[in-house]
């Protein structure tokens, strides 16, 4: 034997041990709450509204760090190899006397005649003496000139603007976790929806097995009497055709199966081609509540949302407001001086330094005025929408509630249908046995009862299916991981 088929010889039961364990590791476990959780967990739009939700509590931080003191520091070195120079012309200087009170009094000539001061050519009073000031030269080196210093700034009051933004930022927060709260109810209702739908062609493929069985059954009870002479070869094309019709019936069926399980597992973040098995107890569980009265919609985050939409718009109200009152600060700073001079001395000093400002608004062409006006008729605005809005929900809620009702109510009649289908398919199953019913009425019973077993599967999963709707719709969905 080659050394290549030996090496196959012992390579293929290990490959086939590891193929079975790998498809025996793909089996995915789920239920219900399982597939909510994972694609609550798998959902982009659910990140997307987390990390929203995490920048509305970082705008909070910063809005209430608007009320606290602000600490800076700042420095500055300059140099400047060519010093300035500068020159100051000298000249006389009038001179003073002090006077009878000790202040000081212009030494001007006075005129004894008239008791007035005598004047120049140029009509300047001329005085008893001058001083002389001669010529001064500056000069001014900044070979590395050093500025340093701390500031403390506080706000005192800005006409409410620093409050107004902090409860602008407090209805951001709110207003995200409640879109997150839509969101997830957004994917768990889509989720549900792909799991009731696997489910109910699961539950159909069964009901197309046993239909093809049923016939199966049927064919080679017809062949064995046909051969025999007691039936003819027309009732065994019957037969025949229906047994054809029940295979591609089972076809579609496998292949829905297959289609609604690639759909759940996208939407729960699985391969698509991940062998799903779903616990059989979950099958055919049924909501147990009927729709309570009443639309008030109070509990749906799109109420709810409409609701701070107001309150943000309010808020903006109050800023707008606030940039026509005065403005209060106060700041204080500690700062050092050096490597300054002045005809070679240098300065080396440090200063303390204290400021207070207001800032009051006088005119600025009705813009601020004009910006209230806007945000006024935006609050109005958002109050409409939400009374549009709210008859739109309370309409959503009624429509789900009859939805509801419709599907407890057609569950009841697909039941009773489906248990007179069974009764009659036994009865005739048991009549066309004994010799006394032709087969074309055993053909129709099996015929009617599938169908009443698909409308039967139908019914629960629309019941399913509105429950979750329903609740959605009042605002009541589970959104628990």
């Amino acid at each position: 034997m080659p050394d290549s088929m030996k090496i196959i010889k012992y390579i293929t039961p290990i490959a086939l041990v590891l193929i079975s364990s790998f498809a025996a590791s793909a089996q995915v476990e789920l239920n219900q709450q399982k597939c909510r959780e994972m694609a609550l967990d798998y959902s982009r739009q659910i990140k997307i509204s987390e990390n929203r939700h995490e920048q509305a509590l970082l705008s909070g931080k910063i809005a209430r760090a608007q009320h606290l003191p602000k600490l800076s520091a700042s420095g500055l070195y300059f140099y400047k190899p060519d010093p300035l120079e500068y020159s100051l012309e000298g000249g006389y200087l009038p001179t003073y006397t002090p006077g009878q009170n000790g202040e000081m009094q212009p030494n001007v000539q006075m005129n004894p005649n008239t008791g007035q001061p005598v004047t120049g050519p140029d009509g300047n009073p001329v005085f008893n003496m001058y001083a002389m000031m001669p010529d001064m030269n500056l000069n001014i080196g900044m070979e590395g000139v050093t500025t340093a210093g701390v500031q403390l700034e506080q706000p005192v009051y800005l006409g409410g603007k620093i409050r107004a933004a902090n409860k602008l930022a407090g209805t951001g927060i709110e207003m995200s976790k409640k879109q997150m709260d839509l969101k997830k109810s957004e994917v768990i209702s889509s989720v549900d929806a792909a799991y009731f739908q696997y489910l109910a062609v699961k539950e159909k493929k069964k009901a197309a097995n046993e239909y093809k069985v049923l016939l199966d059954s049927l064919e080679a009870t017809i062949e064995a009497t046909n051969r025999e002479g007691m039936s003819t070869r027309n009732e065994l094309l019957k037969v025949q055709v229906k047994r054809n019709e029940a295979i591609l019936l089972k076809q579609k069926a496998n292949s829905g199966l297959q289609l609604a399980a690639m759909n759940l597992c996208r939407i729960i973040g699985l391969p698509l081609e991940t062998e799903l098995h779903i616990d059989e107890t979950e099958e055919t569980e049924l909501p147990d509540i009927r729709p309570a009265d009443g639309n008030n919609p109070s509990d749906r985050p799109e109420y709810q949302l409409l609701n701070d939409a107001i309150a943000v718009k309010q808020h903006q109200e109050k800023l707008a407001r606030a940039e026509m009152l005065p403005q209060i600060g106060i700041s204080a700073g500690y700062s050092y001086l050096g490597g300054l001079e002045i005809n070679g001395q240098g300065t080396d000093e440090m200063a303390f330094s204290a400021m207070a400002s207001v800032k009051i608004p006088i005119f600025k062409w009705f813009e601020e005025r004009n910006r209230l006006s806007k945000a006024q008729l935006e609050t109005e605005v958002a109050r409409m929408e939400l009374e549009e809005n709210e008859k739109l929900l309370q309409l959503d809620i009624a429509r789900a509630r009859f939805n509801l009702e419709e599907s407890f109510t057609r569950l009841e009649l697909t039941e009773k249908a489906l248990e007179q289908a069974q009764e009659n398919l036994e009865t005739s199953q048991s009549l066309f046995e004994e010799g006394m019913e032709p087969l074309v009425d055993l053909l129709e019973a099996q015929v009617q009862w599938q169908k009443a077993r698909s409308e039967y599967i139908d019914a629960e999963t629309s019941l399913k299916l509105m429950h979750t709707y329903y609740l959605k719709a009042t605002g009541r969905l589970s959104v628990k991981k």
